[in-house]
Order: structure tokens, then sequence, then C-alpha cells
């Protein structure tokens, strides 16, 4: 019994992913198969035009105040880091205008709002103001090329939702609570590399936010648990994630299943660490 309970303390209600995101405003977007292949139609239309637009969005990025003091490119732009960049907006607009639904796709879109929000290799924070008109820059240039831009201004604002999100959740890893540093080992360490630092007061709360900010965490280390929550008057599914088998967290050492659980508190440089089976 106490080895159930100790179970049954490490089930988190999180966010969906943002695949199902993408899914979910794409169809209430009202996006269907049909629209899809028509849109694909226009893609040699948009081609024609995307190198001169690529290096028009980032000539203003750089010289635009707001965005150049963002990116560190006051004073000088580095034409490494300028290439790179234009070349992953490149890759990222070649998927556009192919119309790519997939759910690898929306996890890119993501990880995008998280390097917006402060997680990329520089840390560099972008207003989402910036990042929202870059999108309708985006916009402009379709709907200046093709006959029907609904469907595309449709899945444009899908994506820009979805890569918001993600920036939401790199924005909530620094919020209240206290300092902690939160690593993984062994199996679940390609998913997160080095360890990331964040705020929390509770377990309960870091992993929310890890896993909130870390999709391909999720899916090395924990399952979906299926249930019903109470809406009115009726019961509507709902999932729930759990630790996989033999996964454990650790407070300091300590499997925190033994501790308090999910609201064991957390003080100033504590350490929390994911430790898959067979370490």
């Amino acid at each position: 019994m106490e080895a159930l309970l100790a179970e049954e303390t490490l089930v988190l209600d999180l966010p969906p992913l943002p695949e199902e995101v993408f899914r979910d405003l794409l169809a209430f977007g009202g996006l269907r198969e049909e629209d899809k292949r028509a849109m694909r139609l226009d893609a040699e239309r948009l081609l024609e035009g995307a190198a001169s637009f690529v290096a028009g969005v980032y000539d203003h990025l750089s010289r635009h105040p707001g965005t150049a003091k963002a990116l560190g490119w006051e004073g000088r732009v580095p034409e490494e880091e300028l290439y790179l960049r234009r070349a992953f907006f490149s890759a990222w607009l070649a998927r556009t205008l192919g119309v790519d639904t997939s759910a690898e796709f929306a996890r890119e879109v993501y990880r995008a709002g998280l390097w917006h929000g402060g997680l990329g290799p520089k840390g560099a924070h972008i207003p989402p103001e910036y990042v929202g008109l870059s999108f309708a820059q985006v916009g402009r240039y379709v709907a200046e090329r093709v006959r029907d831009v609904r469907p595309w201004l449709a899945y444009l604002s899908a994506q820009e939702e979805v890569m918001r999100k993600g920036f939401d959740a790199a924005l909530a890893l620094r919020e209240g609570g206290v300092s902690v540093r939160f690593q993984a080992l062994g199996l679940a360490q390609p998913a997160l590399p080095k360890p990331l630092s964040l705020r929390a007061l509770s377990v309960e709360e870091a992993l929310r936010k890890v896993y909130a900010a870390l999709p391909a965490l999720r899916d090395v280390s924990l399952e979906p648990l299926f249930a019903e929550e109470a809406v009115g008057l009726w019961l509507e599914p709902k999932t729930l994630w759990r630790l996989r088998p033999r996964f454990a967290v650790l407070l300091n050492g300590r499997d925190v299943r033994y501790l308090q659980g999910l609201a064991t508190p957390l003080a100033e440089g504590d350490t929390l660490t994911l430790l898959p089976p067979g370490r």
C-alpha cells in the first residue's frame, strides 16, 4: 500500500503538448484537407520572392532599436549569427509554405517560442509583440501573392499561438518561488543535456514548469493516465501524467515519494534530479 501511495503522489496535471494545441487550433480555424491542398498550389508563387523577403525581415530587425537591442545587435550585426538566424527563418518559412501541420513541426514552432523567451543559446528575450508583428509581416507577404488568404491566416495564427505558449513556458521558469536546479541523468539526459535553472516553491510546481517547457522530457519519463473531470453535470475525459515505472525524482539525492511527494517544499539552491532506471 505504501508503494502504491508513493506512485500516486507523482501524478501531474500538465498542459497539452504543442502538437495537441496545434491540431486543435487548426480544427478551430476550419483548416480542412482541401484547404491545405489548395494552399500548396500557392507554394511556387510564394517561393519566388522568399529569399528577398527573408533578407528584408532581418534587415528590418537589425535596424529597429528594440529588436536590435534584444538580439544584441546594437552597433554591429555579427555576420555568422545573422546567417544562422536567416537560415533558421528560411527553413521555417519553407515548411510553412509547404503547409506542414505535423507534430514535429508543432514542436519546432514551440521551441522557437522557448528561444524567444530566453532559453536559446544566447539567452535573448524577444518581446512577444515583435514576434506577433513578424507573423503579421509573413501574413502580408502571403496576402500580396495569393488569391485566398483566409486559410493562410488561420494557419499562421495557429502557429503564432503555439509559439506564444512556448514563450510563456520559458518565462514561467523564472517567475516566483526560490531558485532551484533541475537535472536529468542517463536515458533522460538527451532531452535535457544540461541542468535547467528555475524558480518554484514545491516539487509539483517545479515539475509542472519543467515538463511544460520540455515536451521531449515528457516523452522519455512520463506516461499518460486517462481520467475524468467533472464539468457541470457531466464527466469529460482528461489526461494526467505519471512517472514511468522505475523512474524517480530526487531532491538533493532523496526520493521525493518518501518525503512529501509533489507537495515537498523547496529551498533556495536545492537540486532536483530525474533519475531513470539503471542508475
